[in-house]
């Protein structure tokens, strides 16, 4: 029997809450699908991005953000791990019909570990800049923003209004069934990539979590698909002398324009979320700065993004301590971007190298700038070239900040 007929027989939530567990599939209508959170291993997030949906008789799925993946229960076996030939055993086993050679009901493929270099690559190929077509399309889409704007607010509350490429929708974002994505005056983000071109126009929704939840919307949505997630990139990037990766576009936007006012030369690349995939333009020979937020999905992202960029040949791989409360842009916002700009110095020098944790549960140290003994005991970290400038702008910084 063809895959395509097998498909329309099998009902992904149940496929997914067999292989995935129960827990999997909560807050997901088994006739009419939903939103969940990325029941796939190593795929962790905090908010439900993971989209099950029926089209023409066939139920599909999508990860918006993240990797990006998507596709039919044949997909969803196939990231699991499945070869071609077990997973079309398994989809006919499930829709009742036997299949020769193989005979479905064994063990299940074993769980690989993710090689998140050869992954980021899997991603960045869905990644591409929208071309004139699109990127005219993408400025008819947006109207400009005026003060009084819900949009406008959203982007003054983080520091960030006149400062990206943004404006709010013109009309309601829905799908050919009418399903609606987002409303007339959202926001509207131009993506920049690495090279300074528009790689992507993504819409944030505003209101509160549970106004969204009622409304049946995500706050992220691409408006033009076909361009993956990629991260936001600062103004002139891959000329700097380091590069900080962050959680969220707006809070690398946030910390690009702090570091630009301190006077830091230093390359931003804000993420699509925990899940998001860096660019690996500008990180060879270079040291690379990690920032996320501290939960779980947090953790996370700062393990696969540390081994993305070893891989990729950073030079050395840093973490930033958490801030106390919220994040980038709520600081921008709050405090203004020049106390950012000194928290962010602050950040950078007291950054740690990152340790991977190796299968057997033991620590990976670093080959890369050691921490040594110290006559008093102390543990430090020799001073780097790029640790050296951070001192001195920050001793240039508050000299002339005053009481920053």
């Amino acid at each position: 029997m063809k895959l395509s007929d097998l498909l329309p027989r099998v009902n992904l939530p149940d496929l997914i809450a067999r292989e995935c567990g129960p827990d999997a599939v909560r807050g997901l209508n088994r006739e009419h699908g939903g939103a969940i959170r990325d029941p796939r291993p190593g795929h962790t997030e905090r908010k439900p991005s993971f989209s099950v949906y029926l089209k023409n008789g066939v139920w599909r799925w999508k990860r918006h953000g993240g990797d990006g993946a998507g596709g039919t229960a044949y997909d969803f076996l196939l990231s699991l791990n499945y070869t071609p030939e077990q997973a079309r055993g398994e989809l006919a086993r499930l829709a009742g019909i036997s299949l020769d050679p193989w005979q479905p009901g064994g063990e299940r493929p074993a769980y690989q570990a993710p090689d998140p270099l050869r992954e980021a690559r899997v991603v960045l190929e869905r990644c591409a800049p929208l071309d004139q077509e699109e990127l005219s399309r993408a400025h008819t889409l947006l109207a400009p923003l005026t003060r009084g704007d819900a949009a406008a607010h959203d982007l003054q509350r983080r520091g960030l209004y006149g400062w990206i490429k943004a404006g709010k929708l013109r009309g309601n974002f829905r799908t050919r069934d009418g399903c609606t994505l987002a409303h007339a005056g959202a926001l509207g983000v131009l993506i920049p990539g690495p090279d300074n071109k528009p790689w992507g126009l993504k819409v944030r929704n505003l209101g509160t979590a549970e106004e969204l939840e009622a409304a049946g919307l995500l706050r992220y949505v691409y408006r033009i698909a076909g361009h993956g997630a990629p991260a936001w990139c600062s103004p002139g990037y891959g000329h700097g002398d380091g590069v900080l990766i962050v959680e969220g576009e707006l809070n690398g936007a946030a910390a690009a324009r702090a570091l630009q006012e301190a006077g830091l030369n230093m390359d931003v690349q804000g993420l699509a979320g925990a899940g998001g995939v860096p660019f690996l333009h500008g990180l060879p020979g270079k040291p690379v700065y990690l920032y996320a937020d501290p939960d779980g999905p947090g953790a996370a992202c700062l393990d696969r993004v540390s081994k993305v960029a070893r891989a990729a040949g950073a030079r050395e791989v840093r973490v930033l301590a958490p801030l106390p409360s919220g994040d980038f842009c709520d600081l921008a916002g709050v405090e203004g971007v020049a106390v950012l700009g000194v928290r962010l110095l602050d950040l950078l020098t007291a950054s740690t190298i990152h340790h991977t944790i190796s299968p057997t549960g033991e620590k990976k140290p670093s080959a890369i700038s050691p921490p040594h003994q110290t006559p008093r005991g102390g543990v430090v970290v020799q001073s780097a070239p790029e640790e050296l400038a951070l001192r001195k702008y920050r001793a240039k910084l508050c000299k002339f900040g005053g009481g920053l």
